[in-house]
């Protein structure tokens, strides 16, 4: 399922896409990658991590991983939710904006992790459209 909207001012057009994925045992990391090509002004508006009905009573934790470049090597993942059933199954996030590409780490557990958020994409308008426009496929 993919819901996007669109939205536009005579200063700029703003276009949303919804997006979602998640870590387990069998997939421990995922990088993120814009679903729309040739669009340069992305972001990854994350809004939820949450455990899946099926995860054990252990800590999970995620992480953001360095972006591989050989230029600084002692870069550290960097942890953004440690998440266990009976105490913290979910965490909102408020305004934690990314820029493309982001690779999201389980580094302890074993899930499920499902993340949530938009795909953030705006561009300067040349033109100007009214209203908006909504997608469900």
């Amino acid at each position: 399922m993919n819901l996007s909207s669109t939205s536009s001012t005579a200063e700029k057009t703003v276009t949303t896409v919804l997006w979602g994925c998640e870590l387990s045992q069998e997939k421990r990391t995922w990088t993120f990658k814009p679903q729309l090509e040739g669009k340069p002004d992305c972001k990854l508006l994350l809004h939820t991590i949450c455990l899946g009905e099926k995860a054990k009573e252990e800590l999970n934790r995620v992480e953001i991983l360095p972006l591989a470049n050989a230029e600084d090597k002692k870069a550290q993942p960097v942890t953004i939710a440690s998440l266990q059933a009976s105490v913290l199954p979910m965490v909102s996030m408020m305004r934690f904006e990314l820029s493309p590409p982001v690779t999201f780490q389980l580094r302890a557990g074993s899930g499920p992790v499902f993340l949530s958020g938009q795909e953030y994409y705006e561009k300067k308008a040349g033109k100007r459209r009214r209203g908006s426009e909504t997608q469900c496929e």
